[in-house]
């Protein structure tokens, strides 16, 4: 039936009659896949381990039995229905759907679209808003209106205020003009006390956060008028939707006599009106300009639009009327399409535009670039209806998501991480997905989807079965009993559960909830018992302490994770998930972690986070469990060292890619460099605690690319030994992780080091750099390191660098580096983007 689906996807677009059949076709596979899974819940759970367990299964075989029954009786309920869906398609008029293959993942080319897309970023037509942007520059620093100002763009969806807003926002003119910056995004489905907390987030430190949760809103609004009252300030809110929502938000904002301003990007006029801003409408582009970007977009790298394309190519871009999102989208389509004129005639003429001039609506062109999707990926597009509105999504969160569900095919010598890393970049190339963030690798760090995509998703996968959203903008709705996969956002979950919906066949649940809210028992139930097909369980928000024993019964479950969370602890029973690929705790505590963790032989990453600053948050490891036997372990962070190291264990999980270690004690730093030389596998390392030295750089893996180290107190200079990884490209020396007065790189030093962060390094005073070190260098930052009053001599023959970060230096220090004028100024004017605070 897979395979069907898979051949049908395509031949139902236009017919109602096949789409009908289809969706009868998918109910059916869905039946299917409950049966099983239902039953081998059933047999799994009636079986215990051990003595006891033994006695239970010889007790339990007439459960099993009985099991066995059902379940044959359920699949000769499904073979019959199948027969009848079968004949019924006469009954529809259907003729034979012919077996075509559908388009495969298996893309002998990705790699090199992977490279491609990383030199094309989702902002491709910000160089079209020049004049627009000059515009707003100059309403935004104009010293001739010092009144605190509102300012707001406005225009519909796709026009591109957001991309605009966000130009200027970056804009050197505009950083050197104010002294302190807020950017907020506001979805329709807002809590006021959430927006006011990531206001105040921007403007104070991490171990300040817990303090902040507890706050209600009036003393958010007045922690946040205090901070900006004797500041020039500009925050911007981003997609606001209401008159409400600006009332709620606006006295948070002094009225200063200083230059502050405010901007507001909104589709309707009315809340910029409402809220006595001057309004800036952006244009759509020109003909000229429509066209420019179509053939940046769709021919990226090359010499433009072959002469055969270019009559109906410009009649595409008519269609798209010059807004700039429906551009981007269609060129996005055709990147994928053969470069031959008839596939192109048919783009244009496709019936799936459904585009009116002077009532603009590019539903038609996303619908048509989702159609143009491969079955493949289709899955993975409607996952994203699961995030909330104007939500950042890490990439690695959502490529295992996309794991566990099963949507990411096995190909060749590819981990299932790479194979959705090339889906992901697919999407992205199609201007599906847009990249909000980048690692200090240039790999895709964070990730958006416009809300208008956000839409089409979430309206696709309503129609098939396949995500439900409940929210308060639809709270009233009733449950969708077929929907494979529940997200609830900005919800109290008890004013779901409330609704006595019963959906155990969901295979996906994704909570996205207020910090103070508190897990009641009721919603524990709901949540860890009530549905035995489960695959992925992600809390975002929502307050647990100890996650309860029942989480041990969700055989099927894949991916688990909980964030800005305050778990202690992790039930033992969390052995009994042989399915689990992924657990992902962040919490403001020590989590520990039961030595049952080593049954979990499917497990690929296990990742605690911490959310606080004063101390170091780590997963300790109780007892001594043989992690050795993860075989499939790839991520291991961050725990503490201790005895489950001990025996060469952490030596033996030759897969691990990332490893994070938080040293307990010093003598533990032995058995951890003994270790780490046989992780060949290894490219990411991140060590925190104290560390008596280091160890020679033959002990470190060859193939390590990513290096942190945090609070090491080391005595020796570090760069001696670390300049010698050849394949070092990532180092952050963090947090007295070196407690020197000199430092020195020398020539022919990092051949390949591209990022470099130094931060709180406070015994720091001199750094050396010979003419010839760190030649790959492209980004260099530098934050409090507050003894240090230069910046080396041989900076100035780094002439890759690009990108220079300078924060909380000294006065003497900045002094030096004033344009045209410090002493130093010479070292860093070869650098384009510079940037002092």
């Amino acid at each position: 039936m897979g395979c069907f689906l898979k051949d049908a996807d395509a031949k139902q677009e236009g017919d109602k009659r096949v789409k009908n059949w289809v969706r009868e076709v998918r109910d059916v596979a869905y039946d299917a896949e409950d049966i099983i899974h239902t039953f081998l819940f059933k047999i799994a759970t009636s079986r215990g381990s051990g003595f006891l367990g033994c006695i239970k299964r010889y007790a339990c075989i007439p459960v099993e039995l009985k099991a066995l029954h059902d379940v044959g009786s359920e699949i000769q309920r499904i073979n019959n229905k199948i027969h009848r869906i079968s004949e019924s398609r006469s009954t529809y008029g259907i003729a034979d759907i012919s077996q075509g293959a559908g388009k495969s993942s298996a893309d002998p080319i990705h790699e090199e679209r992977r490279l491609t897309s990383l030199n094309s970023e989702e902002s491709d037509f910000v160089g079209f808003f020049q004049k627009e942007s000059e515009a707003l520059v100059k309403k935004l620093t104009n010293e001739s209106e010092q009144r605190r100002c509102l300012v707001s763009v406005v225009g519909m969806g796709g026009l591109g205020k957001t991309t605009l807003t966000k130009k200027v926002y970056n804009d050197p003119r505009v950083k050197a003009h104010f002294d302190s910056f807020a950017w907020i995004s506001i979805s329709q489905d807002y809590v006021v006390t959430d927006l006011l907390q990531k206001i105040l987030n921007c403007y104070i430190s991490k171990d300040k956060l817990k303090e902040v949760k507890e706050m209600d809103v009036n003393q958010l609004k007045h922690e946040i008028s205090e901070h900006l009252k004797e500041k020039r300030y500009l925050v911007v809110l981003d997609d606001i939707w209401s008159k409400e929502a600006w009332n709620d938000l606006k006295g948070a904002f002094p009225e200063t006599n200083n230059g502050s301003r405010v901007v507001l990007t909104t589709r309707k006029e009315d809340v910029a009106l409402y809220a006595q801003s001057e309004v800036h409408r952006p244009g759509i582009l020109n003909e000229e300009e429509s066209w420019e970007l179509f053939c940046k977009k769709t021919f990226p790298g090359h010499g433009g639009c072959p002469p055969e394309l270019v009559d109906v190519g410009k009649r595409i871009v008519q269609k798209c009327y010059g807004l700039p999102l429906a551009v981007i989208v269609i060129g996005g389509l055709l990147t994928t399409t053969t470069k031959e004129a008839a596939e192109w005639k048919k783009v244009h003429e496709s019936s799936s535009w459904h585009l009116v001039k002077g009532e603009i609506n590019i539903s038609g062109i996303l619908s048509l670039s989702y159609k143009d999707l491969p079955y493949y990926l289709k899955p993975c597009f409607l996952y994203l209806g699961n995030f909330p509105e104007d939500y950042e999504f890490h990439a690695k969160t959502l490529i295992q998501m996309w794991a566990a569900e099963g949507f990411l095919e096995e190909r060749g010598e590819e981990t299932l991480e790479e194979v959705g890393e090339d889906y992901l970049m697919q999407l992205i190339q199609r201007s599906m997905v847009q990249v909000t963030e980048r690692s200090s690798s240039r790999g895709i760090k964070r990730c958006r989807i416009h809300d208008l995509l956000r839409d089409l998703s979430i309206s696709k996968a309503k129609e098939d079965m396949f995500l439900q959203v409940h929210s308060r903008i639809n709270a009233n709705a009733p449950p969708a009993s077929r929907a494979r996969r529940l997200a609830i956002h900005n919800d109290d979950l008890r004013e779901y559960t409330s609704l006595k919906s019963f959906t155990p066949q969901l295979r996906s649940v994704l909570i996205y909830t207020q910090g103070s809210t508190w897990l009641q028992r009721e919603e524990e139930k709901f949540l860890f018992r009530g549905f035995k097909l489960l695959r992925v369980l992600y809390i975002h928000g929502a307050c647990i302490k100890k996650l309860p024993k029942e989480i041990g019964e969700l055989i099927h479950l894949r991916y688990l994770g909980c964030t800005e969370a305050y778990l202690e602890s992790i039930p033992s029973s969390i052995g009994n998930l042989p399915n689990l690929q992924t657990l992902f705790v962040a919490s403001h505590y020590i989590i520990k972690v039961p030595s049952t963790i080593e049954k979990m032989q499917l497990l690929r990453h296990f990742q605690v986070k911490s959310i606080s600053k004063g101390s170091i948050m780590s997963g300790e490891i109780e007892g001594r469990p043989r992690l050795d036997r993860i075989n499939s372990l790839q991520t291991l962070s961050l725990v503490r060292s201790g005895k489950w190291m001990e025996d060469g264990c952490l030596g033996k999980l030759t897969n691990l890619r990332k490893l994070g270690i938080f040293v307990y004690r010093e003598t533990d730093a032995e058995v951890l460099y003994q270790s780490i030389v046989n992780l060949d596998c290894l490219h990411s390392l991140n060590l925190q605690g104290r560390l008596s030295k280091l160890p020679d750089s033959s002990f470190f893996p060859t193939n390590l690319t990513n290096l942190t180290l945090i609070r090491s107190y080391l005595k020796d200079d570090p760069m001696a030994t670390l300049e010698k990884l050849k394949n070092l490209r990532i180092l952050r020396l963090l947090d007295n992780s070196y407690m020197g007065k000199e430092m020195a790189c020398s020539a022919q030093g990092f051949p390949r080091l591209e990022s470099l962060h130094l931060r709180q390094l406070s015994q720091l005073e001199e750094w050396r750099v010979e003419e010839g070190s760190m030649p790959s260098l492209l980004h260099l930052q530098i934050y409090e390191c507050t003894e240090l009053n230069k910046l080396p001599e041989g900076l100035q023959h780094v002439s890759t660098l690009n990108k220079l970060e300078l924060r909380r230096m000294s006065d003497e220090f900045k002094a030096r580096l004033e344009e045209d004028r410090g002493e130093d100024w010479y070292k860093i004017r070869h650098i384009p983007s510079i940037d002092i605070s």
